[in-house]
């Protein structure tokens, strides 16, 4: 990815100086008719899914000694343009990097294991059913998140599971994994001795009137769709619902995430709120933060305002940053000291990045995908990180907000609300829709006297 190519860069002079290194990337980039020379010329060529995608006429002809994948997940879905056209690089070694092998189930697994060793494991169906006998629950992933095959698929290889069939499932995999995968975790001693403590906190926030207002507008609006429509659910209905879903994630953001007005920001979210509670005492401390969000947009507006509040230069990272331009802001970040924050699109800046000189992380909105989250939360808490590292996850309670959370924490899907026979979030009716993605005025968190800060001192539950 784009936001990795300067740290690529920066690590080679560090840790190998002396490799001819060259980034093959950008307009300015040597022209088609000139790479040939250009890779006679460099030990190690940088470049980016994009531009290899672009180039790929001319670096096809290219014999490699290796080509090497980071963040490997680009290929996860084996039929998508870049892991297709990626497979016509001419190599005699092929590597991939990634800390999220399974993203979404064991198909992504499979697809990065058969970019290295085409054929090795046999039909993808074949192996995600094989494999998914180790599972109590065949159709999950190790995190939590629907796999990626096919339902019918996974249902025949759970009813065909025996435990003898499932020992030699999970001794299959642990021995593919020993032969074909080079693992490192955190948890092993040698690596957990170089790091600090983690603290993950979970605050609940409160939800202004104007938020529920908002929230319940757009809940109405979808259900009276789904009572016109009728009938059985379509791409139609899916993407209705699919929209609606972000619309209330953006709410329970801050209404000027969902209606993108040119209003003050201040006293019309709890998030932000305790946001701002949290900064005071991050900086109070004289420490530095990170916050991310996948609304880029949102970001930026979000930036502003913590300028002006703080009277700090707090800046956004996000995928619409030229490269130059987004590794002037990790170098900027990086060699700050005393009180700081950086606001990241959870899409351009969770991977990738060394951003240790912040202790506290703040993922403002929540990810289907934990392990999406704990590659963010994991731009400051690794190697190199001396302090020890607070994250904040901020959840409105009450809202699908929780909801993410629960998925989140692997307690259940939206789907598991409903009918067994619902499949997406598209087959349910109008009642199933509010039973899934309505308020629960139980657990709501309401600012009921201006005060739009978390429940309780520390904020978190």
């Amino acid at each position: 990815p784009p936001a990795v190519v300067g740290n690529w860069a920066s690590e080679a002079r560090r840790f190998v100086p002396g490799l001819r290194v060259v980034v093959h990337h950008g307009p300015s980039r040597t022209p088609a008719e000139r790479v040939p020379a250009m890779v006679k010329g460099a030990d190690l060529v940088v470049s980016t899914y994009g531009t290899a995608m672009r180039d790929l006429d001319v670096l096809e002809k290219v014999e490699w000694s290796t080509v090497v994948l980071d963040e490997a997940q680009a290929i996860k879905n084996p039929a998508s343009e870049t892991a297709q056209q990626l497979r016509r690089l001419d190599a005699r070694c092929r590597v991939t990097l990634t800390g999220t092998p399974i993203e979404n189930g064991l198909g992504d697994l499979w697809a990065i294991m058969d970019f290295c060793n085409p054929g090795l494991l046999g039909a993808r169906n074949r192996f995600i059913a094989e494999m998914s006998r180790v599972s109590r629950q065949p159709e999950e992933s190790p995190d939590g998140a629907a796999g990626s095959n096919g339902s019918e698929a996974l249902a025949a290889s759970r009813a065909a599971a025996t435990p003898k069939a499932a020992a030699a499932g999970e001794g299959a995999l642990a021995a593919l994994n020993g032969i074909l995968v080079f693992r490192r975790t955190k948890a092993e001693p040698a690596i957990a001795a170089e790091l600090p403590d983690r603290i993950d906190e979970l605050d609940h926030c409160t939800m202004t009137a104007e938020q529920i207002g908002l929230y319940q507008a757009v809940l109405d609006e979808l259900v009276a769709r789904t009572e016109v429509e009728g009938g059985e659910a379509g791409p139609e209905r899916k993407g209705a619902v699919l929209a609606a879903i972000t619309a209330l994630k953006q709410i329970c953001n801050h209404p000027v995430n969902y209606e993108d007005d040119d209003g003050a920001l201040d006293g019309r979210s709890g998030k932000l709120a305790r946001l701002e509670q949290i900064m005071g005492q991050v900086f109070a401390a004289g420490e530095r933060m990170l916050i991310f969000t996948h609304f880029a947009t949102w970001g930026e507006r979000l930036a502003a305002h913590l300028s002006e509040q703080t009277g700090l230069d707090i800046s956004c990272y996000h995928g619409g940053l030229a490269r130059g331009a987004r590794d002037r802001l990790v170098q900027s970040f990086q060699k700050g000291r005393g009180a700081g924050a950086l606001v990241l699109s959870l899409k351009a800046g969770g991977t990738g990045l060394n951003l240790t000189a912040a202790n506290h992380v703040v993922l403002y909105d929540r990810w289907w995908n934990p392990a999406v989250e704990d590659q963010a939360r994991d731009r400051a808490w690794r190697i190199g990180q001396r302090n020890t590292v607070v994250c904040h996850r901020l959840v409105c309670p009450g809202t699908v907000d929780e909801r993410v959370e629960e998925v989140v924490a692997g307690k259940r899907r939206i789907a598991d609300m409903v009918l067994p026979k619902s499949s997406s979030v598209g087959d349910l009716n109008s009642d199933q829709l509010r039973t899934a993605l309505g308020i629960d005025q139980d657990l709501l968190l309401i600012d009921e006297n201006g005060d739009n800060g978390s429940n309780g001192p520390g904020g978190s539950s």
